[in-house]
């Protein structure tokens, strides 16, 4: 029996992952809402890189969930207030905040989306340093609109070809 479990387990994991209905209520809902969404969310993000460069923490605010959790590529993990103090105090400006690439993954229904892809900075400074990164982010859908609740961020570098690691 634990063979089965473990099967059916691994099913629903792949399942969640690739992004595939789990019920069929969900398999019968019309592949254009399922793109609205992911459209409005693409707006979204753009909007989110926008206030981040502009510093616009009404904007911000409005987008961020109050549970919203934001970890930075060195693991960092700052609330909403922390966030939003530290772009109003000028502790984070940038020159720069651009999203190169997204990609957008509506789950449960349309209540929660994933939206994985690559952005670009460059800190406002004398040494500001080019930025290049992967990010995830979860959105949920609440009622009073799409919210950001989560962002992680990993820094993408070239290879080393010296390293110790191999």
């Amino acid at each position: 029996m634990k063979p089965l479990f473990k099967l059916i387990l691994c099913l629903a994991i792949l399942q969640l992952a690739a992004g595939m209905p789990a019920t069929a209520a969900q398999a019968d809902r019309p592949a254009g809402a399922e793109a609205e969404v992911r459209a409005l969310l693409t707006m979204l993000e753009r909007q989110r890189a926008n206030a981040i460069r502009l510093r616009d923490t009404a904007t911000l605010r409005h987008l961020m969930d109050r549970q919203y959790h934001h970890v930075e590529s060195r693991g960092r993990i700052r609330s909403k207030t922390e966030l939003l103090t530290a772009i109003e105090r000028e502790d984070l400006r940038f020159r720069v905040y651009e999203v190169e690439s997204m990609e957008v993954q509506v789950l449960d229904g349309g209540s929660a989306a994933l939206v994985t892809g690559i952005f670009r900075s460059q800190q406002a400074g004398a040494a500001a340093r080019h930025f290049r990164a992967r990010f995830v982010r979860v959105w949920v859908n609440q009622p009073d609109g799409w919210k950001n609740t989560f962002h992680q961020t990993t820094e993408i570098r070239p290879a080393q070809d010296d390293c110790p690691c191999n």
